[in-house]
């Protein structure tokens, strides 16, 4: 019998996959391993795809960011967004403790919806390595990511 936790993973994994039109590069194995496992890495998929190819919501998030100049906050902080009334979260530090990125890499992660102020965040976030500029996203709270190779960084 599968773990719920893995049903999950399994479907978000099938609904990012389909929403970005490309093959993943996972098999099934992680999946049944998420079930015995409190904690697992997250998903890679691949290829790493320009910003045009991920949903156009990402390409407006990147595109806020740039215009904030990529803060680096020591706590994650809410930015007003340009000519509207909503706040975007982002500059706070990413552990990476799964290890799901590169070890090499120091990360901040962004938001990618703006939301009005007070209103709870969503899953969707761009993480990014402010030394190399290498950005990557994540539609599931870092369940998977996908690097996006141009266009936002």
């Amino acid at each position: 019998m599968i773990s719920f936790r893995a049903f999950r993973h399994t479907v978000v994994a099938a609904l990012l996959v389909a929403a970005l039109d490309v093959p993943a590069a996972s098999s099934a194995a992680p999946v049944q391993a998420a079930a015995h496992s409190s904690v697992r890495p997250a998903d890679i998929l691949d290829p790493p795809l320009p910003v045009e190819a991920f949903p156009r919501q990402v390409k407006e998030a990147c595109g806020i960011w740039k215009e904030l100049e990529w803060p680096q906050a020591a706590r994650g902080t809410d930015y007003p967004v340009v000519n509207t009334r909503l706040v975007i979260r982002g500059s706070n530090v990413y552990r990476n403790r799964s290890g799901d990125l590169p070890l090499s890499g120091s990360y901040r992660e962004y938001d990618v919806n703006p939301r009005p102020p007070g209103q709870r965040r969503d899953a969707e976030r761009v993480v990014r390595d402010p030394g190399t500029r290498t950005v990557w996203y994540t539609a599931d709270h870092y369940t998977n990511f996908r690097e996006i190779s141009s266009g936002c960084g």
